[in-house]
C-alpha cells in the first residue's frame, strides 16, 4: 500500500495572525494605490479647462498610463518572484508617490502625458507582487477568500478617491491634491517595510472541495517564456481584459461625466460616483468567499450570470434619464459584475507554485489593464463625435468578451495543471 500523501497541518494561531496582519496592511495599501491612481478622474475637469483639452486629449491621459501600466504587469511580477514580494512593493510605492506630486508640478499637457506614463511605469510593478505576497501568507483553502477582502480595497480605493479629491480640488487645487495623495503613498511604503510579516512555510498539499492536490503538482522550474506559452493563463488573461474594460471604462468618465453632462458639482459627483464602487467592494469580498466555497472547479456557473446581467444593467445605465438613475444602474451593474472579480484569478493563484505566482497573476491582470488603456481613450472619440450614451453603451462589448473567454478557459483544476505542465 502506498503512502498517503502528508496534508498540511491547520493553521496555527500565528498563522492566523500572519494571515490577519498581512490581509490587513495589504488591504490599506491597495486604498492607497487606488486614490493615488483615479484621483486624476475627479480632477479632469480642472485639467481640460487649465489645459484646454477635449474629451478625446483627456481620455488620452487616462489611456497612456493604463498602456504603460499594462506593460508593466509582467516585468512587476517577475521582479516579485526574483527578489521578493515585499522589496518590490515597496519599491514601487515609494517610485510612483513620487510620480502622483510630480503630477501636482506640471505645466503642460505634453508633461502631463510624460509623468502620467512614468507613473504607469511605477505602478504596474505592485499587482502582481501583491497577489504574491498574499498567496505567500495565506493556506490553499483561504486564498481567495483572503485575496477577496485584500482586493476589495481597490473598489473602496475607487470609492474613497472622489469623496477625498472632490473636496480637497475644490478647497485648495488639483495641484495640491496630488501632493496631499503622495504623501499617503510614501507612509504606506514605510509600514509595508516595518510591519508586514514574513511568508508562512509553503504546504506539501492543499485541500479543496472534498479533494487532496498536490501544490506541487504543477512544475516549479517554469521560465518566463514557458510561462507566456501557457494557452490556459491567456484565455484567462482575455477573460479579466473583457471585465475590466467594463471597470476602467465607468471609473475613468463617470466623475467626468456627472459634471459636465448632468450639470453636478465637484463634491456631488465625488459622492455619487463612490456609491457604485462601494457596491462593487461587497460583491467583491462575496466573491470571493462564493469561490472558494462553492464554485472552486466551476467558475462559469458564477461568471457567466454575472457578465450577462452586468451587460444588461450596463444598457439601461447608458440611456438613463437623469442622474440618479444612471448612478442606480451603475451600482447595481458593479454590484453584480464584481462577484466575478475573484473567481477569474481563482484558479490559477490556487493552483500554481508561489514561485510563479507573482508572474502568473501579472500576465492574467496585463489583460485588464490593456483593456483599461482601450476604454478610456475609445469613450472619449465615442463622447466627442457620438454621445456620451453610446460611449458607455460601448461597455456591454466588455461582458461579451468575458463570457467567451470564460467559456474557451479550463475550469477543472486538472485542466489547468496539464496545460501548465505542458508548456
Amino acid at each position: 500500500m502506498s503512502a498517503s500523501p502528508v496534508v498540511a497541518a491547520r493553521p496555527s494561531l500565528n498563522a492566523k495572525r500572519i494571515t490577519t496582519v498581512s490581509v490587513t496592511i495589504l488591504f490599506v495599501a491597495w486604498i492607497v494605490n487606488y486614490v493615488d491612481r483615479l484621483a486624476i478622474t475627479t480632477a479632469l475637469p480642472s485639467l481640460a479647462k487649465e489645459f484646454d483639452l477635449d474629451h478625446t486629449q483627456q481620455g488620452l491621459i487616462l489611456t497612456v498610463f493604463f498602456a504603460v501600466y499594462a506593460l508593466f504587469q509582467l516585468p512587476g511580477g517577475l521582479m516579485a518572484d526574483r527578489i521578493g514580494a515585499k522589496k518590490t512593493m515597496i519599491t514601487a510605492m515609494v517610485a510612483w508617490s513620487l510620480f502622483t506630486g510630480l503630477t501636482g508640478l506640471v505645466s503642460s499637457f505634453g508633461m502631463l502625458l510624460i509623468v502620467r506614463a512614468l507613473f504607469g511605469v511605477t505602478e504596474g510593478l505592485y499587482p502582481g507582487a501583491s497577489m504574491k505576497a498574499v498567496a505567500e501568507r495565506t493556506q490553499p483553502h483561504n486564498r481567495m477568500t483572503a485575496n477577496g477582502i485584500v482586493t476589495s480595497a481597490n473598489t473602496l480605493g475607487a470609492a474613497l478617491a472622489p469623496l477625498i479629491a472632490a473636496p480637497v480640488i475644490t478647497a485648495v487645487g488639483w495641484r495640491h491634491t496630488f501632493f496631499a495623495v503622495a504623501g499617503a503613498g510614501f507612509l504606506m511604503a514605510v509600514v509595508i517595510w516595518w510591519a508586514l510579516p514574513a511568508p508562512l512555510p509553503e504546504p506539501t498539499v492543499a485541500e479543496g472541495d472534498g479533494e487532496r492536490v498536490l501544490a506541487t503538482s504543477a512544475p516549479t522550474d517554469v521560465s518566463t517564456a514557458q510561462l507566456l506559452r501557457s494557452g490556459a493563463l491567456w484565455r484567462f488573461t482575455l477573460l479579466f481584459g473583457g471585465f475590466d474594460l467594463v471597470v476602467w471604462g465607468l471609473l475613468s468618465w463617470v466623475p467626468s461625466y456627472l459634471q459636465t453632462e448632468r450639470g453636478v458639482s465637484i463634491t456631488a459627483s465625488g459622492a455619487l460616483a463612490s456609491i457604485p464602487n462601494f457596491c462593487a467592494t461587497i460583491s467583491m469580498i462575496a466573491g470571493g468567499v462564493l469561490f472558494d466555497r462553492y464554485f472552486y472547479g466551476r467558475h462559469r456557473l458564477l461568471i457567466i450570470p454575472s457578465c450577462a446581467v452586468g451587460g444588461v444593467l450596463l444598457l439601461f445605465m447608458a440611456y438613463a434619464t437623469s442622474a440618479t438613475m444612471f448612478i442606480v444602474y451603475q451600482s447595481l451593474a458593479m454590484f453584480v459584475l464584481f462577484l466575478s472579480f475573484m473567481p477569474i484569478f481563482g484558479l490559477p493563484l490556487r493552483i500554481l507554485p508561489r514561485n510563479v505566482v507573482g508572474r502568473a497573476s501579472a500576465l492574467i491582470n496585463m489583460g485588464g489593464q490593456l483593456a483599461g488603456a482601450v476604454a478610456p481613450f475609445i469613450m472619449g472619440l465615442l463622447a466627442d463625435h457620438v454621445s456620451f450614451a453610446a460611449a458607455f453603451a460601448f461597455l456591454i462589448f466588455g461582458t461579451v468578451v468575458a463570457i467567451a473567454a470564460v467559456l474557451w478557459a479550463p475550469q477543472r483544476p486538472e485542466e489547468l495543471r496539464t496545460d501548465f505542465a505542458h508548456t
